[in-house]
């Protein structure tokens, strides 16, 4: 690939020397590739924050698609439908299909490989307008910062909304220059629209301010090119999919996408707020999560401003970036909803920014001691990051609580099986994710008439206290099953029986949402809005099951044998019961497990 000559104020040096002549040029996304498996390991292995971060809510919508089939729209455990677009969801859900089951690993993925996505973009653009050296230390600045490091461990939306917003924005200034080719910027504007919302096309658009910028300076600058089949594909791709959404939930979706998150988030405050209110919030946000690289970034803002390239390309591109930057600080210092993740698309501008001066202010180093004393910073900072998240992050209570869930998730596993027939009350959506299961928690008053029955029952509870106010006098006895003893300080949740242990050999109830299951001579193997499947464990083994909602609700019931009954569908009304026979009476070869 040919390269641009060396343009004034810039170095187009970098790591190796050989490099820039060209014989090796994935070199450097290789390099970026195992700094990134590094991070991507890192998260994984540190001590897990599924509680923190609003983790859980993307994680349920995850868990609806893979276990429901909802790929639409998608509800969290309360039934509140999904506050932003799928992509996220669809990734981290096919990569559960994938998988077998939903883990931290199928949740962060996604994000962890936007975020390579990202530093190969920054680095493409880069190297071509910048130079080889200040490409790849701009890379490595996108991920290598407490911002970015974030992207490769959070069951979010914004690593790959960022990864978005850095494509529609490159692929944008390559239009504005090339005078043609705005359907690429619109479809990729798309995607981040199905991703986060319209805020994706500002943000990826806000660099083409420059076009004022440059016809004050006296240059050429007009956008040219047509719009028109890239505004069609635009509309068909995003509305398509808001259209067939609403068609399936209804105005509930308008009231939580459009006035609640968006027009909410843009307008409204829990106390007094006007329009730049927290203007000052962004920047310091950007100062201390891109750190250390948003000492030189703020520097090379301030140096572009006061000396433009000469260079023609150059001066535009440096031009876009700082519009894509600062016009993004903008829009987030305008709006009263603050939060640092915000500013993830804007990182790429900036970082490009602060690799063009680090490599400036080093241009006349010698490239083996640039390179020696780059590579053991990117140890040094990987090293640092792997200290915070296992030692001092790994401490805080969070932490300590998500780690207690899984050890939790695990023994249940263990003893009681992968389908265990758990209700739950209050307890976080963490426990499910690392049970792998999706069942809609039930009241307070409705646990306790279920430890009231005769057959087993087994909840999983936060709140015990409440719990205990809702029982009456001569209600049986309650047993704290798990955690163990030495994690019970620890873990927010407990599983408590009518029974002293865990066993599913005996007749069992459970609560499905409003749906009330009991089980006689069978144990479940899983349970989805689509479908119970249960295995017989003994001869005429069969299922209860009552509707306690006030709507009719289908109900699809099946044995595990192969050679058992066919699958049987419901509908049934309000309090209705229905019993189903799992195998004959006289069926031989069935033995409790």
């Amino acid at each position: 690939m040919d390269h641009p000559p060396p343009l004034a104020g810039t170095a187009r040096l970098s790591l190796p020397a050989r490099v820039n002549r060209g014989s090796i040029p994935w070199l450097p996304y290789a390099i970026l590739v195992v700094i990134a498996a590094c991070l991507f390991g890192i998260r994984l292995a540190a001590p897990p924050n599924l509680l923190d971060q609003d983790q859980e809510r993307p994680a349920a919508y995850v868990l609806d698609v893979v276990k429901n089939g909802h790929w639409l729209c998608q509800t969290d455990l309360t039934g509140d439908i999904t506050s932003k677009p799928p992509v996220y969801t669809w990734l981290s859900a096919l990569v559960t299909l994938a998988c077998g089951r939903i883990s931290e690993f199928s949740l962060y993925l996604p994000g962890a490989l936007a975020a390579l996505g990202t530093a190969w973009l920054v680095f493409g653009a880069g190297r071509k307008h910048f130079g080889t050296k200040a490409g790849f230390v701009g890379a490595v600045a996108v991920m290598l910062c407490s911002a970015g490091l974030k992207e490769f461990g959070l069951a979010r939306t914004d690593g790959i909304f960022a990864f978005t917003v850095t494509g529609a924005a490159l692929v944008a200034f390559r239009a504005w220059n090339r005078g043609r080719g705005w359907t690429w910027f619109w479809l990729i504007a798309a995607v981040a629209t199905l991703t986060k919302g319209p805020l994706g096309v500002i943000l990826g658009g806000c660099g083409l301010l420059a076009c004022y910028w440059e016809r004050k300076s006296g240059h050429s600058a007009r956008l040219e090119g047509s719009h028109a089949l890239g505004l069609v594909l635009y509309f068909l791709v995003s509305g398509g999919w808001f259209l067939l959404a609403y068609s399936e939930v209804g105005e509930p979706l308008i009231h939580k996408m459009i006035f609640k998150e968006l027009v909410g988030h843009a307008v409204f405050h829990r106390k007094f707020y006007f329009p730049g209110m927290f203007v000052w919030h962004p920047p310091l946000f950007y100062l201390a999560r891109a750190a250390p690289w948003s000492l030189p970034a703020g520097y090379g803002l301030w140096r572009l401003w006061k000396h433009p390239a000469s260079a023609e390309l150059e001066r535009r591109f440096e031009r876009f970036l700082f519009c894509w930057f600062l016009g993004g600080l903008f829009i987030f210092g305008m709006v009263p909803h603050q939060r640092a993740d915000l500013l993830w698309p804007l990182m790429p501008a900036a970082a490009l920014i602060g690799g063009r001066e680090i490599a400036r202010l080093t241009r006349e180093t010698r490239p083996a001691l640039f390179a020696g004393a780059f590579a053991a910073s990117v140890v040094i900072g990987t090293a640092g990051f792997a200290f915070w998240y296992f030692v001092p992050h790994g401490r805080t209570k969070v932490v300590e609580q998500t780690a207690a869930l899984k050890r939790l998730a695990l023994q249940l596993e263990r003893r009681g099986g992968p389908e265990f027939p758990l209700t739950h009350v209050d307890d976080p959506t963490t426990l499910q994710v690392y049970l792998d299961t999706r069942r809609p928690a039930v009241s307070v008053q409705r646990a306790a008439r279920l430890l009231r029955g005769r057959e087993a029952a087994f909840l999983a509870v936060n709140n015990l206290e409440m719990l205990k106010a809702a029982r009456r006098p001569g209600d049986p006895p309650l047993f704290i099953l798990l955690p163990s003893a030495a994690d019970r300080p620890l873990s927010p949740t407990r599983i408590i029986s009518n029974r002293p242990a865990l066993e599913d050999d005996v007749p069992t109830a459970f609560c499905f949402g409003r749906l009330y299951f009991r089980m006689y001579g069978a144990r479940l193997v899983k349970a989805t809005e689509r479908e119970f499947l249960f295995a017989p464990t003994q001869r005429g083994a069969n299922v209860v099951v009552v509707n306690e909602s006030s709507e009719p609700r289908r109900v699809s019931i099946r044995s595990a044998l192969p050679q058992g009954p066919t699958p049987r569908q419901r509908l049934l009304g309000c309090d209705q019961t229905w019993k189903v026979m799992l195998s004959s009476p006289a069926r031989p070869g069935l033995k409790a497990r």
